[in-house]
């Protein structure tokens, strides 16, 4: 695509920053904005920081989907930790196949369908030691010591996400001092230059640091420095223990110095009144003992034309023109988007009970920047691509049970399939190997994925009596579904052919052998099975039957494997694989709604709920699978909203509210969105960099919410699936205006605009389907108009929806004007009393009675309208956060409160017209009483009360803007 002008913003205010004679940098105010030093330009979109990291895991960060390089430090002593994406610490996993146990498979079922789990569970994995996936490890930390800076005003840091480039500078007497790296995505070569100020030299000495936390002694290292035709060549190379894996790695760094001499002494490269400084870095990794031998690295960075901007031109054509695809603006001030992050991580953690708009906004772009460049001959780690540590957590792997499979959920839907590719490749390229796992544990056909990776091999050997990884049978369904996902985007015939088809319909295969056993009802059982990583209260025991994500995975993986079939014009007829997968869909169970009303997480008789766990995943159907949909299943959505209610946050873990947030968007529920960012954003989980942690209070470095964050977002804004585009699906009210950029529909339908204005009353898309098909397109807060020059007929779901006409390739712009009741903050006036529906005396807690009152423009008279998926609303004040609620059991004439939300259809309401033009009853979807004035009466303080429709005037009521 053709790249957009980069246009550049400077900040015309300057902030008197420090002076000194020591080499410390100066921080930002913690009471008012900083301006950034005079000599900082700051990008367009992209982040700044006044305060130099002293630790890794705030450095600023660039990638090219291969190497990583984390820059931290000082002017003084400026440290670069390289990493390579498939640098992992051998252990002897490789070649490692799981057990052949499937010989136990029989008496393992009839244990648990007797009610003996823990019998099951020891017996399925006895004998065998639960095997680690390989470490990821970093390459070496290069130190750049300039002990000359002993003076540096005005220091900054940036990152532009357009470029993928990262600057420090400060000045001092003589001018400005300038260092800026990227990652090279044209030539695959780390590149870092540093400029002095004008009329002045560097003199630098460069090491290479092996001495990185955890790192394992039997690993052995050697630094090589040597000059070669007038460049510096800087060496490190690791061997590993012997018999475990590959051999070793090494990475190389080149070092071309105009004017000035480059030295080599010992271990390092001096560098001597040089006027500009480039550094050119490789890694690889080797199997061969001899294969550094013949100092490839060496010959390939010999090759690189040393100029920074010639080299900096290739790689920004091709960053640039992946990351412009997609842009969110939320209305934020100009100066809000010139705060440094340090500032708005402060100003978030000063109130963290709302999110900061002008953060989430940037969260957004960087989350699309991390997640490119961390994309490429590999998917995103649990830390993307970077890391400063040996020991990382859970082996810096892909964890394939929620992690990854929330990192790459953008990837199609944000218009990044070309980054998609190494997710592809992954997966494609470990099928074997799930062939081998489904054969040697369960005896049969398909595949059976594991729950974690390291890149190298994707056999289940992650499992023991402990943690039953092998029982987890959905686990392949969810890595093919991104899969699906981009065929639906894309519509590749070619890659439905020969990739997705193909291994879709394999995948069937599993369940043909795998669902043997049948209970009662004739219905096939899922046993053993895993709900990851959760166990029932009644069992304690993580082996189960029944796991409902399980089940869904089955449905699907079943349902999919027809569709390719049968769009690729194979496996038809009598006893064919249509035949046979549509006749085992027909025995598949149903889901369980237990006692709460709530999706139980296990669909068998005497399993019980273990609400307070991370993990969601019998929410699968309703994401990333569309199955719990309000058009095809809302009684299903109804008690998935229930179980998002009744869910503990156990220890508020990032991937378990970034998949809440996406179940929520999917289930139409925007205050879930929003509270379920809000334990991420709120909760002190942000780095400087905007990489993200693990955990509350920056507890382990980890880019789960990093890069799932824009899709999170993109869902609640938009949502896509076959035949069907829905506006705001979950939009936060707190996000009243906006804009997003560049989503593509699961539907062959690209977004090039959304627009919203929510107390404007309108939404505008601008959308070009490559086919010609008829789409409906949906607004569950209503369609008071629609202007468009494409046919418009009705739809058979009302009127919060119409059936488009597309033409393939005719760009076309859709303008919907929406009801009273989608506005942003309204009052609710009563039509007898002229007066307000109020939250008495501004209480915020539950129960807190409703009444009415003159308007005085206080906050517990204020209320935003939310769609809830069947089209009615919730009533949620703006003071409290909670919602108009008619009490459980309540008769005719009772009292309304308001009431934490808690998914419950009495807290549910109709908004019906009244005779009289403007008004409307609020009915509610429980019980069909409407809300009144009790006694008719028109007196200050009036209770709200729950009654029978009728004629009476005090039950109706008019929407007003706030």
């Amino acid at each position: 695509m053709t790249d957009l002008p980069v246009s550049r913003r400077r900040l015309l205010a300057t902030a008197a920053l420090t002076a000194g004679s020591a080499a410390l940098i100066p921080a930002v105010g913690a009471g008012r904005a900083a301006a950034a030093a005079p000599q900082v330009t700051l990008p367009e979109r992209g982040i700044y920081d006044a305060t130099a990291a002293t630790t890794w895991t705030d450095g600023f960060l660039t990638g090219n989907g291969e190497y990583g390089a984390v820059l931290y430090g000082t002017p003084t002593l400026e440290k670069v930790i390289f990493n390579h994406h498939r640098f992992v610490m051998p252990n002897g996993s490789r070649g490692v196949t799981p057990p052949v146990i499937s010989g136990r498979l029989a008496g393992v079922r009839d244990k648990a369908l007797a009610g003996n789990y823990a019998g099951a569970n020891t017996d399925f994995a006895a004998g065998w030691n639960l095997r680690w996936t390989q470490t990821y490890h970093p390459g070496f930390e290069l130190q750049i010591s300039t002990p000359g800076m002993t003076t540096a005003n005005g220091y900054a840091r940036i990152t532009d996400f357009r470029t993928g480039e990262v600057t420090s500078t400060w000045t001092d007497s003589n001018g400005t001092w300038t260092r800026r790296a990227f990652a090279s995505r044209a030539d695959n070569v780390v590149v870092h230059e540093l400029t002095p100020a004008s009329g002045r030299s560097i003199d630098a000495t460069l090491s290479a640091n092996t001495s990185l936390a955890g790192v394992p002694g039997s690993v052995r290292f050697t630094t090589l420095a040597s000059v070669i035709d007038g460049s510096g060549y800087l060496n490190l190379r690791g061997t590993y223990p012997s018999g475990q894996g590959a051999f070793g790695f090494e990475g190389v760094t080149r070092v071309v110095a105009t004017g000035g001499t480059v030295a080599a002494n010992g271990s390092s490269i001096v560098v001597t009144a040089a006027t500009r400084l480039l550094l050119l870095t490789k890694l690889d990794r080797y199997e061969s003992p001899t294969a550094w031998d013949s100092k490839p690295l060496h010959t390939a960075l010999a090759a690189v034309r040393a100029d920074y901007a010639e080299l900096r031109t290739r790689h920004v054509t091709l960053h640039s023109a992946m990351y412009d695809r997609s842009r969110l603006d939320l209305n934020v001030s100009v100066a809000d988007r010139q705060l440094s992050t340090t500032e708005l991580i402060a100003r978030q953690n000063a109130n963290r009970n709302t999110i900061d708009v002008a953060l989430l906004e940037r969260l957004y772009d960087s989350g699309r920047y991390l997640f490119i460049s961390s994309s490429g001959v590999l998917p995103p780690r649990l830390t993307g691509i970077w890391a400063g540590t040996w020991n990382g957590a859970w082996a810096d792997d892909f964890t394939t049970d929620a992690n990854i499979n929330l990192q790459v959920a953008g990837g199609n839907i944000l218009d990044l399939t070309d980054a998609m590719q190494g997710y592809f490749n992954l997966i494609l390229g470990q099928l074997a190997h799930w062939r081998t796992n489904a054969r040697n544990l369960y005896g049969a056909r398909g595949f059976l994925a594991p729950s974690r990776t390291d890149g190298e091999y994707g056999y289940m050997l992650h499992f023991d009596p402990g943690f039953p990884g092998q029982c987890w049978t959905g686990g392949a369904d969810w890595l093919l579904y991104p899969l699906l996902e981009y065929y639906q985007v894309t519509g590749d015939r070619t890659f439905l052919a020969e990739k997705l088809g193909p291994a879709l319909m394999e995948l069937a295969l599993f369940y043909e052998d795998f669902l043997t056993r049948t209970d009662s009802a004739g219905r096939v059982v899922f046993v053993p099975s895993f709900s990851m990583e959760n166990s029932p209260a009644s069992t304690n025991v993580l082996l189960a039957i029944n796991a409902t994500g399980d089940i869904q995975a089955g449905r699907h993986a079943l349902r999919a494997a027809v569709e390719a079939a049968n769009a690729l014009g194979v496996e038809q007829g009598a006893g064919q694989g249509v035949a046979r997968w549509t006749a085992l869909l027909a025995k598949l169970p149903p889901y369980t709604v237990n006692g709460s009303g709530a999706l139980a997480e296990w669909s068998w008789p005497g399993l019980t709920d273990r609400y307070n766990h991370r993990h969601v995943h019998h929410l699968y159907g309703a994401w990333p699978l569309h199955e719990i949909n309000p058009e095809e299943a809302p009684g299903l959505v109804t008690a998935a909203l229930r179980a998002l209610a009744l869910r503990g946050d156990e220890n508020t873990s990032a991937h378990g509210s970034l998949h809440r947030a996406l179940a929520s968007a999917r289930l139409k529920d925007a205050a879930g969105v929003y509270s379920n960012l809000r334990k991420i954003i709120g909760n002190n989980m942000i780095y400087r960099s905007l990489m993200t942690a693990h955990n509350p209070n920056l507890e382990t470095y980890n880019a789960d919410a990093a890069n799932t964050l824009p899709a999170v977002l993109s869902e609640a804004l938009v949502y896509t699936r076959p035949g069907v585009i829905e506006l705001l699906p979950a939009v936060p009210g707190q996000l009243a205006r906006g804009t997003i950029t560049g989503v593509r529909g699961r539907n062959q339908v690209r977004i090039h605009s959304l627009s919203w204005d929510l107390p404007g009353r309108s939404v505008t898309v601008v959308l070009t389907s490559t086919i010609t098909q008829a789409i409906t397109l949906l607004s569950r807060r209503g369609m008071a108009s629609i202007t468009t020059s494409a046919t418009v007929t009705p739809s058979p779901l009302g009127a919060q929806a119409r059936v488009i006409s597309l033409t393939a390739g005719q760009q076309i712009q859709v303008v919907v004007g929406l009801p009273a009741a989608a506005g942003g903050v309204v009052r609710l006036v009563n039509r007898r009393s002229a007066k307000v529906l109020d939250v008495n005396g501004g209480s915020t807690t539950d129960g807190a009675t409703v009444i009415q009152w003159p308007w005085t423009g206080a906050a517990n008279q204020q209320w935003r309208l939310l769609p809830n998926s069947d089209g009615s609303f919730r009533l949620v004040g703006v003071k409290s956060g909670k919602v108009l609620d008619s009490p459980g059991g309540s008769g005719q004439g009772a009292g309304l409160v308001q009431w934490a939300d808690n998914g419950g259809r009495n807290q549910w309401w109709n908004l019906v017209p009244a005779t009289t033009s403007g008004y409307y009853r609020f009915v509610n979807v429980s019980n069909g009483w409407c809300v009144g004035v009790e006694g008719g009466s028109t007196a200050d303080g009036a209770r709200a009360v729950q009654q029978p429709v009728s004629g009476e005037i005090s039950q109706e009521w008019q929407i007003l803007d706030a």
